[in-house]
């Protein structure tokens, strides 16, 4: 195929959507094709941009004290058909912005990480026959993901693959992918050596905790507190983007031998390479991170929204455990430490239902796709 510019069309509420734009990206440059990533609101509308990400921010922690719009937002839009007037007038933030960009750079194909609008009949509509992509970044299928039904899909699950298939999205344009992560998940971690070089104690276990990119979702400070209760046992805290939390930790722990901080970290596959469980919030990219190198998830307080959904179904699956709240949390994780079956039986479940390498196979089936399409034998597109 010619080795024109793609689109990747993504967002940076939360960082799963970005991270799997980047994940593409990199694939994309190894196959020699020219990639850009475009953070379309932040481009098109900076300022309504900053006032959603400040929303979401205060979304997540409201949802400690019980309030939480954005559940309540996603609840009420998630079986919204594509004829409903919010959809016709209020998803089309971004659309001007991206037609002129379609017809200034003319892409063989956009891939979006991020449900905006239906895309699809954009391109269309600005005289471009090209196909466009959706990679899906969560376990949980609203319908602001398939308002661009002539998408090719990829998906985490078999289950999110049936649910798209009674929405009357045809089964050929869906594949069960995984969602693309990071290369260093995709090949095996050494787990004695990266314990080492952290200056873990390899003897003792290791309890993995993130409190998510920008720190928040739920008490870091008071799951903590009980988590040291559990004898032989140790605790790597990611505090991510809050410096504030870092340093209070940090005051507080900072000669605390069993307590090893940490910031934002762009490595996370060393640190959850070590972990025996890993404690942390239900996003998409994090609990298939944690999936593909079978480190059973604990997660507490999930955020009502695609977290909750996330991990209502890991749950179902026998690959999570999910919590209330800190108590609960950690007599689930004592239990399961009391007994090594409970998480050997996560492992197992996480061994059949991984995807480490969807990157790759994304990348290779959307290659084979443009190929395909600008021979003429594309037929995905109708």
């Amino acid at each position: 195929m010619q080795r024109d510019t793609v689109f990747v069309l993504t967002a940076t509420y939360g960082d799963g959507h970005w991270q799997v734009a980047q994940a593409l990206k990199n694939r994309l440059l190894e196959a020699g094709v020219r990639v850009r990533i475009i953070n379309l609101m932040a481009e098109a509308h900076p300022v309504w941009d900053a006032v959603i990400r400040f929303l979401f921010l205060q979304s997540s922690k409201l949802s400690l004290i019980g309030m939480n719009y954005y559940g309540w937002s996603y609840y009420g839009t998630r079986t919204m058909k594509r004829n409903h007037p919010l959809v016709r007038t209020g998803f089309t933030l971004g659309m001007n912005a991206l037609k002129k960009m379609l017809l200034q750079e003319r892409p063989v194909g956009v891939i979006s990480t991020f449900p905006y609008f239906d895309v699809a009949r954009l391109c269309t509509g600005v005289g471009l026959d090209i196909p466009t992509f959706t990679v899906m970044t969560d376990y949980d299928l609203h319908h602001r993901w398939i308002l661009s039904t002539q998408d090719r899909y990829y998906v985490a699950s078999d289950a999110l693959k049936q649910g798209m298939v009674t929405q009357n999205i045809g089964e050929e344009q869906i594949v069960v992918s995984g969602i693309p992560l990071r290369a260093a998940f995709a090949s095996a971690q050494e787990r004695l050596m990266n314990r080492l070089a952290l200056g873990l104690d390899p003897h003792k276990r290791v309890t993995l905790l993130m409190s998510g990119g920008y720190g928040v979702g739920w008490s870091v400070e008071k799951g903590l507190r009980m988590l040291r209760r559990i004898p032989e046992h140790q605790v790597i805290v990611v505090c991510g983007k809050n410096e504030k939390l870092f340093q209070e930790l940090q005051q507080q722990y900072d000669q605390t031998a069993d307590v090893h901080l940490f910031g934002y970290v762009e490595d996370i596959a060393q640190l959850m390479s070590c972990a025996d469980a890993v404690v942390t919030k239900a996003g998409g990219v994090t609990v298939s991170e944690a999936m593909s190198l079978q480190v059973p998830l604990f997660i507490c307080r999930p955020q009502p929204g695609q977290e909750l959904e996330n991990a209502r179904f890991l749950a179902a699956q026998g690959m999570a455990k999910v919590a209330k709240h800190e108590a609960e949390l950690v007599q689930l994780m004592e239990a399961a430490y009391d007994q090594p079956t409970q998480l050997q039986n996560m492992r197992d479940r996480m061994v059949s239902m991984s995807r480490p390498h969807a990157a790759a196979a994304v990348v290779h089936d959307m290659l084979e796709t443009l190929q395909r399409h600008q021979s003429g034998t594309c037929l995905h597109k109708g």
